[in-house]
Parts: structure tokens; sequence; C-alpha cells
């Protein structure tokens, strides 16, 4: 591997952004903000939902025009609001959900709508071949040219992004939370491609919510808030506690360092809520049991592939199971679908709520309506009054912004968005909430502010089940943490007898 390139800072910038501002109406989305990247050089972009991290990427990828402003690349301005010219100019944008073409091959994927071609139009796949080849020497990435990218395990699908990107030029890599759908080997994989990156010279933008993953690959930050850029630093000079009070402020960088030292509730109210039996499904998961209490938080975390959200699915009745029981507040039930589990009082927010949680193209009132909507039945009608003053309720409990319910859900931040996510269930007023990775794709403030919703849930009574491989996280809510190693529960533990560095040698992680 060749030595790291270290990123010039006296140099002219790789990359320059000067006084860029986005106005829509009367909100202000980026305020006059400065940005820059050397060459060589991984810069972290963070900052809470709404700071403006989207609306500069967007400037920057030629998707948005800004109201003001200008950006150059190698000390050349570039023509703002034209995709096609940013990309032609050296930017590249690798997005948290793939954009590839899954049923065609590496090498198709690579060239997709400029592929090299001979006389009459046909492809030269030879010419083809030959630059796939040798970009993956240049920079040092081991792919099968002729795989089908669908079949590949998603770190590799994300290389197959970098290296499109790289086809084209690209000078700049702009990589848009790259690990959320990762797990930890994958993610340190892909730093060591990144690190490979910077070494060739290559800038490159890290957006993340993962301050773990800032602090082992980033050499600087830029912190973002209200639309403004209101730090720039080496990563390392700063620690996670200050950049935290600069992402969300004094106020809540305190209220989330106090509730980490809440005290914990382990087996709650003492009245157990979800009984769960020697659960079992071929090929997945076996024997699992345990009990959740009402009034406490129980997570379960494990690495991916332990199966956690396969058992889930199978007490929620989306999935099938072929063994063991299941009780909830002492009755034996036995759920063949998510509506049998609703009707007995389970919530469950998913995973993905782009896929399975939320209707981007409705109203935030609509998907807060959608688990309750037999409540507002008139004979052939609904109560459309009653509707919108739940929905007012919801989003003055979540503090869901902007609080208009008449807002697409596609327009909110991908914090505002889980929290109505979260609310959806939460109307259903179930004995037993799951959630499966609660915070995936949030920011610290927004996590902040789920956990101090789940554990309002949790006070007033109702079992809290969630699955997370965040640890972090986990030690943050948990009253009680499980731990699972494929498709087994291996233990279960009160938290305040657990360390993180207990709970990652349990799970297997190096």
């Amino acid at each position: 591997m060749p030595a790291a390139l270290k990123p010039d800072t006296a140099s002219t910038p790789l990359i320059e952004a000067r006084g860029l501002t986005k106005v829509y109406g009367n909100l202000v989305a980026l305020d006059h903000a400065d940005f820059s990247v050397q060459r060589g050089e991984v810069r972290a972009l963070i900052g809470s939902n709404g700071a403006g991290k989207s609306t500069l990427i967007k400037v920057l990828t030629g998707a948005v025009m800004p109201t003001s402003g200008s950006v150059t690349l190698d000390g050349v301005e570039l023509p703002l609001g034209r995709p096609e010219e940013m990309i032609r100019h050296g930017i590249g944008c690798i997005y948290q959900h793939s954009n590839m073409a899954p049923a065609m091959s590496v090498l198709d994927n690579i060239f997709l709508g400029r592929q090299p071609t001979r006389r009459f139009g046909l492809v030269d796949v030879k010419a083809q071949r030959r630059e796939a080849e040798m970009l993956l020497e240049r920079y040092g990435i081991d792919l099968d040219l002729d795989a089908t990218v669908g079949e590949l395990p998603t770190v590799k699908q994300k290389e197959v992004e970098i290296v499109k990107a790289l086809a084209l030029d690209a000078k700049v890599l702009l990589m848009d939370e790259p690990t959320g759908w990762l797990a930890a080997s994958d993610v340190r994989r892909l730093h060591d491609t990144i690190r490979l990156l910077k070494s060739r010279g290559v800038g490159i933008v890290y957006i993340s919510h993962m301050l773990d993953e800032i602090f082992t690959v980033c050499d600087t930050m830029t912190i973002m808030r209200d639309g403004c850029v209101v730090a720039e630093a080496d990563v390392a000079d700063t620690t996670r506690a200050k950049v935290i009070e600069l992402m969300v402020g004094d106020r809540l960088a305190r209220e989330s360092s106090a509730a980490a030292g809440e005290a914990r509730h382990p087996r709650g109210n003492g009245e157990v809520r979800l009984s769960v039996k020697g659960l079992s499904r071929r090929g997945m998961f076996r024997d699992v049991s345990f009990d959740l209490y009402g009034g406490e938080i129980l997570c379960i975390t494990g690495l991916i592939g332990s199966k956690r959200t396969e058992l889930m699915h199978a007490i929620f009745g989306s999935e099938r199971r072929d063994g063991g029981t299941i009780e909830i507040s002492g009755v034996t039930v036995d759920f063949r679908s998510p509506g049998d589990a609703m009707a007995g009082g389970v919530g469950f927010v998913p995973e993905d709520r782009h896929r399975d949680g939320l209707m981007l193209g409705m109203s935030v009132t609509e998907n807060l309506a959608m688990t309750t909507l037999g409540r507002f039945r008139r004979l052939f009608m609904l109560d459309r009054r009653g509707i919108e003053a739940a929905s007012r309720r919801s989003i003055d409990d979540l503090s869901i912004k902007p609080a208009d319910g008449r807002k697409l859900v596609r327009q909110l931040s991908g914090g505002n968005q889980q929290k109505v996510l979260v609310g959806k269930w939460l109307r259903l007023a179930p004995k037993v909430i799951i959630l499966d990775e609660p915070t995936v794709g949030v920011d610290v403030g927004a996590k902040a502010e789920i956990y101090a919703i789940l554990r309002a849930e949790r006070d007033r009574g109702a079992a809290v089940l969630v699955v997370s491989s965040d640890l972090e996280e986990v030690m943050t809510i948990a009253d009680r943490v499980g731990i699972m190693v494929s498709g087994r529960l291996r233990s279960i533990h009160d938290a305040t007898d657990m360390s993180m560095a207990q709970v990652v040698a349990e799970i297997g992680a190096e």
C-alpha cells in the first residue's frame, strides 16, 4: 500500500465553495456557507437533520441551483445547477441507497450509459474491460468484473459505485452515509478503500451520523447547524463531546448526556408483557426464549446476520415460525399476520422507513393515522377532523418539524421522518412496541429525541423491544441487553452489569 498522502492545507483547495446560500420562500436552507477540501483529504460533513448538509451536497452535485455563491474545482469556477457538468468536471457522489442496476454485471454497471463503441455503434467490450482493469489496479480495488452486482455483498456494491465514479475521472467523491447498511467488518473494508483513494490524491467528503467512523477515517470536519457552517476542525484536535455540543447546541447536549446516566429499570414493573418460548425457524433462528416486562426497554444486539430482524418479524406475524409459543400478558397468541399482531396490542417499527414504514408521497397526517383509521370510521365516512386533531397532538408530542400535518413525508428530514414512523405506531397505544434499528440514518440530535420518546413510553408502562447494532445506542437506552449470535439468543444481562467491551466480546466482534 502506498504511503498515505497528507492533505496540504496551505495549497489551493481541490474544491472550494464560497458564500453558498439557498433560500426557499421564507426558509433559508443554506446561509453563506464556505466549504473546501484539499487533495488527499477526507473531510467529514456533519450536523443535525435540517442543518443544511443535504442542500450543500445538492449544490455541489448540481442538483440544486443556489440563490448565491460560487464553487471552484482546481481553481476553475464551475457552472452550478447542471449535474452533467459537475460530473464532467470531476465531482462524483456515492449515495446511501445504491443506484446500481442489480441484474447487470460489475463491468456493465461501471460503464452504464457511456460504453466505448466501435464501428456501427457496437460496444467495444475489450476496451471497456481494459479500462476497468487499469482502474482497479491503480486504486487497489478487488472486484470480479463479470459478477452480477445484485449478488454481491453490500460493501462490494459500494466499491462498484466508487469505481464507476473513478471511471468518470472523479477528483472529488461525496459519500453520503456510505456505511448505513454495512456490518462492522465491511465498514473496515470500505475505510481501507477510502484510505487508498486518499493516497491517490482523491478528495473525499464523508457524510455520516456515526461519530466513531468520523474519528476513525476522517482528517478534518466541517460542522453545520441551521444552514450555517459553525465550526471547522482537525479530527485529532477535537472530542466527541465538543462535536455533539456544536451540532445540537448546549441544552440538547446536556440533556443527552444526562439521559445516558439515568437509572435503569430491568424487569420494569414486574409484569411479563411478552413471553417468547422456544421460538424457531429452520435455517434462521432456533430455541429463542425470553420475557419482556412492562416498563422496560430490552435491547437485542448482535452482528448483522445474527437473525435478530427475522426473529422480530416472526413475533409480529410478518414471517413464519416453525416452532415455539408467544404469550401477550399471559395469553397464548398465534399471530398469522401483522393485522393479528396489531389487534393483539403489538406494534412494529421496521428498519427501512422508506421501503417498509412510510408512504413518502402522502402527508404527515395520513401517515400518522394509518394504524388507527378504524377508530375514525363513521359509517362509510372517515372523521377527518378527528384524524387531524389526533395528528396535531402527535406532532406536538413528538416535536415533528415542520409542525404541519399537510407536509408530504418525503419533504421532511430523515430524523423527522423517523419520528413520524415511530408516532404512527405509538398512536396504536400498543402493549408491546418492537423497533428494528430505530435511529438508523438519523443524526445525534434526532437520536436524543427518539431516545426520550422511547423512555417516555417505557415510563408509561409500555414494553419496549429494540433491535440495534449501534452499541452506543444499546448502552445508552437499554434496561437489559440481549446478545444474539448465529440465530441463538446467547444471553440477557442487566445493562448496569455490562460494559461495551463485554458486549463486543459476547457478540463476537473483533
